[in-house]
């Protein structure tokens, strides 16, 4: 004799209280999952610290940069994805992902490129880069590797890596002072407004 099926949808399985209810399945804490990723490791309690994602974050909460370090190193970045993203211009830079923008039409003349922000974006960057540079031999790399290439610090280059941090925090102010301007630099501040070079 066939055995009879019971009708409708299959019972879950799990364990189940005695009423036959399923019992709740506890979930994984953040703690717990972050403790389980590679790059967290070592890092105790910050393991959850959002900061935790990029190789500065996780050398801040290591204590080995200072928090205005770190900051200057996001702002860096910042700076060089802009650049980057004026490298295949003309074209606008602030179409992508939904967002909208000025058409770049390549700046033909001197007085339109005042007011250009692909070539502002290029000023800028070149700037910080430039003092980058001028800090010393190895600066520029270092900061490149772990701020950009998100890439843990090489052995022994701490020292320089900190070394470029703390000038770009004197240069973007980031240090309570403010910044000295250059007087031919093209942009005043960190809301990169425009100004005439002369």
């Amino acid at each position: 004799m066939a055995s009879k099926r019971r009708k409708g949808r299959p019972r879950k399985t799990g364990a189940r209280h005695k009423n036959g209810h399923l019992k709740a399945v506890m979930a994984e804490s953040p703690r717990e999952r972050a403790a389980h990723m590679p790059h967290r490791r070592g890092l105790g309690e910050h393991a959850v610290d959002p900061a935790a994602e990029s190789e500065l974050g996780r050398m801040r909460l290591r204590g080995e940069v200072s928090e205005p370090e770190e900051t200057a190193g996001q702002v860096y970045a910042r700076m060089w994805r802009g650049y980057v993203a004026t490298l295949s211009a003309p074209r606008s830079p602030g179409e992508g992902q939904g967002r909208g923008g000025t058409a770049c039409l390549g700046c033909p003349s001197p007085e339109d490129r005042k007011w250009c922000l692909c070539d502002m974006r290029r000023r800028i960057y070149a700037e910080a880069s430039q003092v980058l540079v001028s800090t010393g031999s190895g600066v520029s790399p270092a900061v490149h590797a772990v701020v950009i290439l998100d890439k843990p610090c090489p052995f022994g280059s701490l020292d320089t890596l900190k070394l470029g941090l703390d000038a770009l925090v004197k240069h973007y102010g980031l240090n309570g002072g403010r910044r000295e301007w250059k007087k031919n630099s093209g942009v005043r501040g960190p809301n990169l407004s425009p100004v005439d070079g002369s």
